[in-house]
């Protein structure tokens, strides 16, 4: 079992990448087999996806970091900050004159979270930011970008000069990374990727993801004629099994930062662990289980903080448009489309800081009663500045922490500091 070495910097290839000083610079050469190990250099910045490998029962290979500074990171977006890549069709309607930029989903101005809005048609873009895209859909159509394809920007000056920077988030990739079978992934950090940011339509086992970062991760069109935006952090598909989400920050996630979700091929996931995670701004949830309740899954000891908020919502009016629409959307926990229990299951949601979901509620659950009682809800601590609504639970819409605390379910509220909060960030 070999330990490689990545710097994409000052790497060579015909190094044997085995050591820090001999690192190789472009890992899709090496020769990585089960039970390996690939580490990339902190502060390694690649655009596009890290292309890994799966390894064998009981070999997991490992993509994770060595030396100083920044995560080591896998960007989905394109820059397009040179202002001879933007022509002036109209007044302050702008065109992007690169044809190497795929289906965009999201901008970001000036390395911040200052986002662009989505409009659904060219006619709409009236405000600074404001973006349309002739091909909204293709992508997760899996149609060819077309020829004509235009991506237009509102600016009241061309777009290189308004702005310090723009970083166009594409659907070019449908994940930066794939899941799979017997891998780990440790201290990494994904961003910017249009559609999701770890997912795969293959078998999840044996999978751990501890320590990394995910930001700015989804937007991609799902389906233009119902309005419908998409994509997640960590998603599992139909089995998932022995699968482990620790210690990593997620923010500014479009839809769901961890989701165990399928077909009608979609089989309990088994051992699934998120605990410890940080969980900022998740437009959807930060955790979301879908169509089948778990035979053993722990939502445990999580921070999560402002559900809904973010480039999610942007251009709605909300409730924000979903497959649920007119419920709310934006919840720390989102529970549906389970129309049964699931013999021998179980969830914890336990432990958890659950601190502003203005748009939705701390848990929403709209899954069958029998499979609610599968689920065990203990310690969490409740905080959120609007009244509205704090969880729904067995059908009811609790709108009082008062209501909800008399119910037979265990829970506390408190108003923790926020500061406190925010240094457990660090």
């Amino acid at each position: 079992m070999a330990t490689y070495f990545v710097d994409v910097i000052n790497g060579k290839n015909e190094n044997d990448g085995l050591s820090e000083k001999t690192p190789v610079s472009e890992y899709e050469k090496l020769d990585v087999r089960a039970g390996d190990t690939v580490l990339f250099k902190r502060g390694t910045f690649i655009r596009g996806r890290l292309n890994n490998k799966e390894g064998e029962p009981g070999k997991p290979i490992t993509y994770a970091a060595y030396g100083d500074g920044e995560k080591p990171t896998f960007c989905g977006s394109v820059n397009l900050s040179d202002e001879n890549m933007w022509v002036e069709e109209d007044t302050n309607i702008w065109i992007c004159s690169s044809e190497k930029v795929g289906e965009a989903a999201n901008f970001i101005f000036n390395k911040t979270d200052l986002c662009g809005t989505l409009r659904w048609t060219k006619e709409e873009l009236k405000e600074q930011g404001d973006f349309f895209d002739n091909s909204f859909g293709f992508s997760n159509g899996h149609k060819d970008i077309p020829q004509e394809h235009k991506i237009y920007l509102y600016s009241e000056k061309n777009p290189g000069n308004y702005y310090s920077d723009i970083e166009c988030v594409v659907c070019s990739e449908r994940s930066l990374a794939s899941n799979g079978h017997d891998m780990i992934f440790k201290d990494l950090r994904f961003i910017n990727n249009g559609i999701h940011a770890i997912a795969g339509k293959g078998e999840t086992r044996n999978m751990k993801v501890c320590g990394c970062s995910f930001e700015y991760i989804g937007g991609g069109v799902w389906d233009y004629k119902n309005k419908i935006r998409f994509g997640n952090g960590v998603e599992m598909w139909n089995i998932s099994e022995n699968a482990e989400i620790t210690d990593c920050i997620f923010n500014n996630i479009y839809d769901s930062a961890v989701t165990h979700q399928g077909n009608d091929a979609c089989e309990p996931c088994v051992n699934l662990v998120c605990e410890r995670n940080v969980f900022i701004k998740c437009g959807m949830a930060a955790y979301e289980q879908r169509d089948i309740l778990p035979l053993a899954a722990k939502f445990n000891n999580n921070i999560c903080i402002d559900a809904g908020e973010g480039f999610s919502k942007n251009g709605e009016i909300m409730p924000r448009n979903s497959e649920i629409w007119p419920q709310p959307m934006g919840h720390h926990v989102f529970l549906w489309r389970i129309e049964k229990e699931t013999e021998g299951g179980g969830l914890e949601i336990k432990n958890n800081i659950f601190y502003n979901a203005p748009y939705g509620a701390a848990i929403y659950s709209i899954i069958s009663k029998n499979a609610e009682e599968q689920t065990v809800i203990e310690g969490n601590t409740y905080y959120t500045e609007n009244k509205m609504l704090i969880n729904r639970w067995g059908g009811i819409n609790y709108a009082s922490f008062d209501e909800y605390k008399n119910s037979e379910i265990n829970c506390k509220y408190e108003k923790p500091d926020i500061n406190v909060i925010l240094k457990k960030l660090k």
